[in-house]
């Protein structure tokens, strides 16, 4: 508990630190007035409801009506600040969820603190790109899965954990369509027991008493009604019923259209590229050890399959890949924080550990502000990401960047992970 309440000061501490920096230093985003792309959408339902009209705006945007409802009932005369202020409070309680969630699965104290760290002063992580892009919905979805995998990633499920689920899925719900994960992966963990448990009876005995053996370990597993696992899903399904019956989209957009389109259209190559972007060394450090990665996937089922769901979806979701692929950091945390939980620390290991650590700050852009867009810089210098302030902004973007830019990065990358992938083997034999 003691070391909890370390964790979650710090989180607390370095949040504030690195949101006061990023106010003082980062100008906002021009485009739209401050308002972006999708901020358009977010501010003027924020109006309509301020002054009691029926939500209209483009789908899907226009059924996220939670975050606008606040802001506008909280701050009514100054809406893109609502928004800022609300979501940095958001963000400081992420990063303290994360923490959280981090010392339940890793146990050396500096690879939590590292990890949150690393997690706060992401370049593209609100607490940095909040001060440019003010007006998201995303950071209170965050805090909805962050804590919905605090309730499900442990062992059993109890009455209480439904109530839970139940709850952050009724809210979360008005927030953003991804909250509908809980209530997936709750019947995923149940499906899995349930496995298990007949994957147990069946090698434990073959006589008629398998059955109660089974029986008895799914229930001492599963401590709720069967029915009761699909609470969540249900609440998911009226409250989205609800709120599209209320809300009037200007636009005929569909998801399984939109999906089919980004299945044909979005390449292959940028895809890979941007869940690099998106994460950095974080994410090779589990694929340099993919062995240790894979047992301990198949040992947490459920982070597997919230993994695979993201994967999936960042594929077919939308054209912002790399910020759909960061809504795994839960589980890429977890899985990078236990390959440090785990690595002998001996001189040689601990110099290749530098070399990803830099190599994560120079993709973190730690030292860098946001480019605005639109601008007057047309040149690109690329060092695994754009370097400098003087850019195009969506060359930040393998999903939305110019194809040379885009092209040196992913060989750069490429580069990186060989070299990475030759040293670690190097290390393995002289150990």
């Amino acid at each position: 508990m003691k070391d909890n309440a370390k964790y979650i000061l710090f989180a607390i501490i370095l949040s504030i630190i690195t949101i006061a920096i990023s106010n003082q230093i980062q100008p906002e985003i021009s485009y739209n007035n401050g308002l972006g792309w999708d901020g358009v959408n977010y501010h003027q339902m924020a109006e309509q409801i301020t002054k009691g009209e029926t939500v209209s705006t483009k789908a899907p945007f226009v059924s996220r009506v939670g975050l606008p409802y606040i802001v506008a009932k909280i701050y009514p005369d100054n809406i893109k600040s609502g928004f800022l202020y609300l979501n940095w409070l958001f963000s400081i309680l992420n990063s303290l969820l994360l923490a959280l969630l981090l010392a339940r699965f890793i146990n050396r104290k500096w690879v939590i603190y590292l990890l949150v760290f690393l997690y706060i002063t992401q370049w593209h992580g609100y607490h940095r790109f909040g001060s440019f892009y003010p007006i998201q919905v995303d950071p209170l979805a965050i805090t909805f899965i962050l804590a919905s995998l605090l309730v499900i990633l442990k062992r059993g499920i109890t009455i209480i954990d439904i109530i839970l689920l139940s709850t952050i899925t009724l809210i979360g719900t008005f927030v953003r369509e991804i909250v509908v994960l809980p209530s997936l992966l709750i019947l995923a963990k149940a499906y899995f027991y349930y496995e298990k448990t007949i994957f147990i009876s069946e090698s434990s005995a073959s006589t008629s008493s398998a059955n109660g053996f089974e029986k008895t370990k799914f229930t001492e597993l599963v401590e709720v009604n069967k029915l009761l696992l699909v609470l969540p899903l249900i609440f998911f399904l009226i409250v989205y019923v609800i709120v599209t019956l209320t809300v009037e989209p200007t636009n005929s957009h569909k998801f399984y259209n939109a999906a089919a389109d980004m299945l044909y259209t979005k390449s292959l190559f940028r895809f890979f590229h941007s869940w690099v972007v998106a994460y950095g060394a974080i994410l090779i450090l589990p694929a340099l050890f993919y062995r240790q990665t894979l047992d301990y996937l198949k040992q947490h089922r459920i982070m597997a399959t919230y993994l695979a769901i993201i994967i999936i979806f960042s594929y077919i979701g939308g054209a912002d890949t790399e910020r759909i692929a960061y809504w795994g950091f839960p589980v890429v945390f977890i899985l990078a924080g236990r390959v440090l939980d785990e690595i002998e620390l001996t001189k040689a290991n601990k110099n290749f550990l530098y070399a990803l650590l830099l190599i994560q700050v120079v993709s973190q852009r730690l030292f860098s502000i946001i480019p605005d867009y639109p601008s007057d810089c047309n040149s690109t210098t690329v060092l695994l990401t754009p370097i400098g302030n003087c850019f195009p902004y969506l060359n930040l973007f393998p999903a939305h960047s110019e194809l040379i830019p885009a092209v040196i990065g992913f060989a750069e990358w490429g580069v990186v992970i060989v070299v990475l992938w030759l040293w670690k083997k190097r290390v393995s034999k002289d150990s």
